[in-house]
C-alpha cells in the first residue's frame, strides 16, 4: 500500500498520527517539502518508506536544498527515474517549468543542465554546476529520458492538462510510460480528474494524503496566503481550476 502526499511546506509532523495507523508500505511526497533538517525525513522513516520528488521550494534556500539531497535521503528521490516502491512502478518528475530554460508548449531556451551552464559565467554555477534555483527546473532531457521507460504511475509536481495551469507534456510523458495514473502536487488542490486520455490523473493538495485508488487518508488544509508566497489564497478542498505560483 503506497500513500501520496501533497505539498507540506516545512512540516511534517501532522503525518506522523496518520503513518501510526495506517501504516502503508510507502508514502511518496509530491514536493514543496521545504525542510530545514534531513531529520523531519527521518522520524517519518521510522514508520514507513519514504520517497519525494522535489518542487519549487526545494531549492528556495541552501537548508531546504540539502535537507534532500546531501543527507541520508538523497537516493530517495524519484525525479528522473522508474523506481520500484512496494512492488509498484513509480516514474518521478520533480520541479517546474521555468521560462529561462522551458516554458511549454513554447520551444526550449537550453536542452539539458550541461547545455545551460556552458551558458554561465564561472561564477554563476552553485558547487560546479547548475544555480541553485535550477535545481529544481524542468528540461527538456528530463523528460525525454523518462518517455523511453515503462510505468505504472507517473509522480509529478506540476500538473497535466486538463487542470488551467497544467502543461500537455506531461500527459505525453504519462502516455509515453503507458502509466495507468498521474498524482500531482504544487497547486493545493484535491482534484479527481477521470480520465486524461489513457491514465487517470488526480491533484493531491496542501498537506493532503491519498492512496492509489484517489482515497483521501486525510483531505488537508485550508492554505494561508504566505504558503504561496503572499500571491493568493486558495483551499485544499477547492475542486476547480484555479491558483497561482511562486517559481
Amino acid at each position: 500500500m503506497i500513500w501520496l502526499a501533497g505539498d507540506p511546506h516545512g512540516s511534517l509532523d501532522y503525518l506522523l498520527p496518520l503513518l501510526h495507523s495506517g501504516r502503508p508500505d510507502a508514502l511518496i511526497i509530491l514536493g514543496d517539502l521545504a525542510l530545514h533538517s534531513s531529520a523531519q525525513l527521518q522520524a517519518l522513516e521510522e514508520l514507513t518508506q519514504v520517497w519525494f520528488i522535489p518542487g519549487n521550494h526545494d531549492s528556495l534556500s541552501v537548508a531546504a536544498y540539502e535537507a534532500l539531497f546531501s543527507g541520508p535521503f538523497r537516493g530517495r528521490n524519484l525525479h528522473g527515474r522508474v523506481t520500484e516502491v512496494a512492488g509498484v512502478r513509480v516514474a518521478g518528475l520533480g520541479g517546474v517549468f521555468r521560462g529561462q530554460i522551458w516554458m511549454p508548449p513554447y520551444k526550449p531556451m537550453f536542452f539539458d543542465p550541461i547545455h545551460y551552464c556552458q551558458h554561465l559565467e564561472q561564477s554563476q554555477l552553485w558547487h560546479g554546476g547548475l544555480p541553485l534555483r535550477h535545481r529544481t527546473t524542468l528540461f527538456p532531457s528530463d523528460l525525454e529520458g523518462l518517455s523511453q521507460q515503462q510505468a505504472d504511475i507517473l509522480v509529478t509536481h506540476e500538473a497535466p492538462q486538463p487542470h488551467a495551469r497544467g502543461f500537455a507534456v506531461l500527459n505525453d510523458v504519462a502516455r509515453a510510460l503507458g502509466v495507468r495514473c498521474l498524482f500531482h502536487g504544487h497547486h493545493h488542490v484535491n482534484r479527481h480528474y477521470g480520465d486524461c486520455g489513457g491514465f487517470q490523473a488526480i491533484g493531491v493538495g496542501y498537506r493532503a494524503v491519498c492512496d492509489l485508488q484517489g482515497n483521501w487518508i486525510c483531505p488537508g488544509e485550508e492554505v494561508a496566503p504566505h504558503h504561496q508566497g503572499g500571491r493568493g489564497h486558495y483551499s485544499s478542498y477547492h475542486q476547480g481550476n484555479g491558483g497561482s505560483r511562486q517559481r
